[in-house]
């Protein structure tokens, strides 16, 4: 029930009664009465407590405050009362309280008395909030009201105070590492992450690994996961296993990733990682070969070319025939040029042509000669090709070509008297090899010494 305020002033026979509640809408009102039944009214009044007049409710209301970023501010409060104080006033004892926020890092606690002084409604209370430049969460502390005196009681006995951030996030940085191979086993790649500067709350991002020219797993071992950066720190470390080998190749490249940052944003979210090869190269050296003569055309003697072990890079060399006791355009057909290996390979072959021929002779060789190689040392620059004989030792020359013109001649009988002009004819023949040829000529007319001649000439084929 609402409290009614009357003041009266005499009019003639009655009195003019005016109010300033009423159950109906609380509206001013003015009724005139007799004495009689304002008497009456008064009596009944006093001796009704739910028409006395309530006495007055306390209420604390909340605030949100400005954090700022260095020394302190202050969050007022205000002590509210439903109606004016009475004479003597009304007091109120109040005490801070932790919830979020933690003092006296984020704020001064306070304990006290407010007082409202007799015809007031209000009374502040200050807070001090201290201010620092961690980006943070908001942050709340509670005000609780006790022991009103004067009659007064607690409508609401607590205020919450929330101090409202007002930093910047801070910004998420990946560093570039480089991590030198080895020869076997996993070596760490160590990225560092780190914020532009502290925050007041736990960090945390997601990670992950992409290729460059280093390709997983054979290269590194691929990797995601998540990382915290926990509330004041300022990095965090996130190591990447690289896998060694023996393999002289270029320097290679991969990337770590971050994405998904909560409580911070990221300014530079790709590190890159390099492998450093340790590996010294590969040497090359050349096979000697043994390869059959045959007896025509051209007969392929390979001679290969090989590294000491697969290189990551393509090796090339430049190599050249040499004569020996074989002969360029004779024996063999004299190559030069370069040769490239492919990475990954270890070696490749040389092929020189061999020229065939039916002579029985000694083996012959020729060399096959290697310089200025490139990812690659020369260990053995020179190859030797021996061409083995394959022609039988002391067997007779063929005849492949024979010619008598004329077949037909006259002679001069014995003793009698030879022609104006010699008479006589031609014989002409090839070889299969070359040999000592004699001719035999026998005829009943001429002597031993005319029958026989030795040719020493030698005929080629």
């Amino acid at each position: 029930m609402s409290a009614v305020r009357v003041a009266g002033a005499k009019l003639g026979r009655g009195y003019l009664l005016v109010g300033d509640g009423a159950p109906a809408g609380n509206r001013p009102w003015r009724y005139l009465v007799t004495r009689r039944i304002l008497l009456l009214a008064l009596g009944i009044c006093a001796l009704s407590p739910a028409a006395a007049s309530a006495a007055p409710t306390v209420s604390l209301d909340d605030v949100s405050h400005l954090e700022g970023n260095s020394a302190t501010s202050n969050a007022t409060f205000t002590v509210r009362l439903s109606e004016a104080a009475p004479a003597g006033g009304i007091s109120v004892a109040y005490a801070t309280q932790d919830v979020t926020a933690k003092s006296p890092g984020d704020y001064q606690s306070a304990a006290g008395v407010a007082t409202i002084p007799a015809g007031a409604t209000s009374a502040p209370i200050d807070v001090a909030v201290v201010g620092d430049a961690l980006s943070e969460a908001n942050e709340a502390f509670a005000v609780n009201l006790s022991s009103p005196t004067n009659g007064a009681t607690l409508a609401d006995a607590q205020g919450v105070g929330t101090i409202v951030n007002d930093d910047p996030p801070p910004a998420l940085r990946v560093n570039d590492v480089r991590v030198a191979e080895g020869d076997n086993g996993p070596r760490a790649a160590t990225f560092t992450v780190s914020l532009s500067q502290a925050s007041g709350q736990d960090v945390s991002f997601r990670y992950a690994t992409s290729d460059g020219s280093a390709r997983a797993p054979g290269d590194y071992a691929p990797a995601s996961g998540a990382v915290v950066i926990p509330a004041g720190a300022t990095s965090a470390s996130v190591g990447i296993a690289v896998r060694g080998d023996l393999t002289d190749e270029y320097d290679e490249s991969f990337n770590l990733n971050l994405s998904s940052a909560t409580a911070a944003s990221v300014a530079d979210g790709r590190g890159g990682g390099t492998i450093v090869d340790d590996d010294g190269a590969p040497s090359l050296s050349v096979r000697d070969v043994r390869v059959r003569e045959g007896d025509r055309g051209v007969t392929l003697a390979g001679l290969v070319v090989g590294l000491s072990r697969a290189s990551g890079k393509p090796v090339t060399v430049h190599y050249a025939t040499s004569a020996g006791s074989a002969g360029a355009g004779t024996d063999y057909v004299a190559r030069s040029g370069t040769l490239s290996i492919p990475a990954g390979a270890v070696g490749r072959t040389v092929n020189v042509g061999v020229i065939g021929d039916t002579r029985h002779e000694p083996d012959e060789s020729f060399a096959l000669k290697l310089s200025s190689a490139r990812n690659a040392s020369i260990r053995d620059a020179t190859g030797i090709a021996a061409i083995q004989d394959d022609d039988a030792a002391n067997s007779a020359p063929r005849v492949t070509r024979y010619r008598v013109a004329p077949r037909v001649f006259r002679a001069a009988r014995g003793g009698g008297s030879l022609a104006a002009r010699p008479v006589g004819t031609r014989v002409s023949f090839r070889l299969s090899e070359p040999a000592r040829v004699v001719f035999a000529a026998p005829s009943p007319f001429a002597s031993q010494a005319d029958r026989t001649q030795e040719v020493a000439s030698i005929v080629r084929l």
